[in-house]
């Protein structure tokens, strides 16, 4: 299992229902749908098809609507111009664009002389040479291609633009309406912004979480404000590299990380991770490390851009990030890593538990930690320390399954709503947890379970415990008590020679004889006949072996070893030792 989130961007080369499936098949966890392109109608219609991938699968696929935001974009073009270098340029708002004449798509409210604008991610750089009412005059000091469409970036320059802009406010309608899963805020600067983006939301009776695009110098500032306020954070590192010096954008990077992690808020990198592979059918040494280095500074998830949404081969991009993602996550390097940067509780209950299970699940060999989490709220405290093994989710709402995509290392998982008290949610998730591929009937795993308030008949308390997962195969009645392990022995006529040692000797409601052969052999007796006085309790008694009656003997087809537990009635499936057993020699 991969502890990091694969998000990618659905555009023309992949919003198709064929491509998302495969996009899914290839590790894709999280679709991302970029507004700043396409119509309301065209979102809901991606929407629909993610939805339609996502009911194929037997597990979560979450969807983010990427709003504009406050962005400030070229004029549409059928064809790329060529600016070069030392020519004046005209820019004011409008729908031309010539290499005379940009036409930007917000006017300019405030500028000075001497204060640059960046285009196309920066990739074309001007200085403002004169201002008049509505226009500035530019001189271009790095030329290039432009074409339609493409960011415009000016740290120095004020846009008459609103916060949320009616752009938004459309694309968040549909949202709403469709059930997005994600809000990713583009553009704040501040608390106050992400909180503008909420009231849009919940005036419309919608809560949706935000994750909050950091591509600002002063969102840098306001990060901790930020975090504070926002579900997750998206480090955007495209026009964060043009607001803020581009080589301070890997120690940015880096101090986000850090900061998100001890908050316990998911973080995800984005912005040419792959940007090679939009046209190359391998991507850079330095893209590699790049994206490998995202994943030992403990990002929660990595992005794809324009290598899903425009590149020529779209699944190919998604599993070569996730060969690249899954051996940077084996290393040793990620492994001390995780170690040495394990957060403080901050004194809640729910952090101490979430922190103690981490280090329970290390110290006792665990396969994984099993969360019954109603909310999804103690899911993303445990990710939060980021233990050594996946954290199996078991959630009744599917809306918090999908959300809980976006946390490090959480594999979500359905279970049914119950009214049976905490110990029924407990072994419900268990049971959820056996039907994943990390958790082997037999093995040891950490239970940790939310406070399930809103549910009626549970105990609002929170739980840690050591468990071990089992498969129930049959229950009945405690005939001889003791518990034993050993391989199933099924007979009508009583016949025991050449049994295995430790047998368990099953016996059908149809037996009517007696046992023959080397009794010293058998391990255990489990009876369909229920019973404490029939012939196979004598045995069992005389023997001294652990036996049950009443069980529904046709259950142990297949089951070629057992655990019988005769003091709980319990038969389960394969060997089950309690924690602190020493291993049967073999």
């Amino acid at each position: 299992m991969r502890d990091t989130t694969l998000v990618c961007t659905l555009g023309p080369a992949s919003n198709d229902e064929s491509t998302i499936r495969d996009l899914a098949a290839a590790g894709m966890e999280i679709a991302r749908i970029n507004t700043s392109h396409g119509t309301p109608e065209q979102y809901a219609s991606i929407i629909q098809r993610v939805r339609s991938v996502e009911a194929t699968l037997d597990r979560p696929l979450g969807v983010v609507l990427d709003l504009q935001g406050p962005e400030i974009r070229t004029a549409p073009l059928s064809e790329p111009i060529t600016l070069v270098e030392g020519a004046t340029v005209q820019f004011r708002a409008g729908d031309t664009v010539t290499p005379e004449e940009i036409g930007i798509s917000s006017p300019i409210v405030d500028a000075d002389v001497g204060a640059e604008i960046y285009l196309d991610d920066g990739r074309i750089e001007a200085v403002i040479e004169r201002v008049d009412a509505e226009t500035v005059a530019a001189r271009i000091t790095s030329g290039g291609e432009l074409g339609g469409r493409k960011s415009v970036v000016a740290p120095e320059v004020e846009f008459d633009v609103d916060v949320v802009t009616s752009t938004d406010r459309a694309a968040i309608e549909v949202g709403i309406e469709h059930g997005v899963d994600f809000v990713a805020a583009s553009f704040v600067r501040n608390a106050t912004d992400v909180m503008a983006v909420a009231e849009a939301i919940e005036s419309r009776g919608a809560d949706i979480p935000i994750v909050s695009k950091i591509e600002r110098g002063e969102a840098v500032d306001s990060i901790d404000d930020i975090i504070d306020v926002s579900y997750g954070v998206m480090v955007a590192r495209g026009d964060l590299g043009v607001e803020c010096p581009i080589e301070d954008v890997p120690m940015i990077q880096k101090r986000l990380v850090r900061r998100c992690q001890a908050a316990g808020v998911p973080v995800i990198i984005a912005t040419e991770m792959l940007d090679s592979m939009i046209s190359s059918t391998r991507p850079t040494r330095a893209e590699a490390s790049d994206v490998a280095n995202a994943v030992l500074d403990g990002a929660d998830a990595v992005m794809l851009s324009g290598e899903t949404a425009v590149g020529e081969q779209p699944v190919a991009v998604v599993e070569t990030m996730d060969q690249i993602v899954t051996t940077a996550e084996a290393s040793g390097e990620a492994g001390t890593r995780r170690e040495q940067r394990v957060p403080a509780a901050n004194g809640a209950s729910t952090d101490a538990l979430a922190r103690s299970a981490r280090y329970l699940a290390r110290d006792a060999g665990a396969s994984a930690i099993v969360v019954a989490s109603e909310s999804g709220y103690t899911a993303r405290k445990t990710a939060k320390y980021r233990p050594e093994v996946p954290i199996v989710a078991s959630a009744p709402d599917e809306r918090v399954r999908r959300q809980l995509l976006l946390s490090h290392g959480i594999l979500p998982r359905a279970t049914e709503y119950t009214t049976g008290g905490a110990q029924a949610i407990i072994e419900g998730a268990v049971e959820t947890a056996l039907e994943t591929p990390v958790v082997e009937s037999g093995d040891t795993v950490v239970v940790l379970s939310g406070m399930m308030t809103d549910l009626p008949g549970t105990d609002a308390t929170n739980l840690l415990k050591l468990h071990v997962a089992s498969e129930v195969l049959t229950t009945g009645q405690c005939v001889v008590a003791g518990r034993v392990a050993g391989p199933v022995v099924r007979t009508t006529d009583g016949e025991l020679t050449d049994i295995p040692d430790g047998a368990i000797i099953a016996v059908p409601d149809s037996f009517d004889a007696e046992f023959t052969g080397d009794l010293s052999q058998v391990g255990g007796i489990v009876a369909e006949r229920r019973g404490m006085t029939g012939y196979p309790a004598i045995v069992a008694r005389e023997l001294d072996v652990p036996m049950v009656s009443g069980v529904a003997v046709d259950a142990l087809t297949g089951a070629s070893t057992v655990t019988l537990d005769a003091e709980r009635g319990v038969v389960y499936k394969g060997v089950i030792r309690e924690y602190g057993d020493e291993p049967r020699d073999e």
